[in-house]
């Protein structure tokens, strides 16, 4: 996986993590943000190296699925590029600390 398209499901659990059941949750953080292998989550979860590659895929789809029918992470891409243009430095890193914590 691409470094752009990790940061995007990364970005993407953050925002809908909760909403994934708790393995999921930790396998895909694992994945996406601790940048940990398919074979290392394996040896990790006790599953096989299949099993995990499966669950990622499905951690993506419910992902995208989330965000295609809610758009939380693209109205904040969206409001972050608005305030960029028409807030100062100081300002804009308020509005990311409070939509990234």
């Amino acid at each position: 996986m691409d470094l752009e398209n990790a940061l995007k499901y990364s970005r993407l659990l953050d925002f809908y993590g909760k909403l994934l059941t708790e393995k999921q949750l930790k396998v895909a953080t694992m994945f996406f943000n601790d940048n940990i292998s398919l074979s290392e989550i394996a040896g990790i979860d006790g599953l096989t190296r299949q099993a995990v590659y499966d669950l990622i895929k499905r951690v993506k789809d419910i992902l995208d699925s989330y965000e295609m029918k809610l758009g939380l992470y693209g109205k904040y891409i969206e409001s972050k590029k608005f305030l960029s243009k028409h807030l100062d430095a100081n300002c804009l890193s308020h509005f990311t600390k409070i939509w990234e914590n």
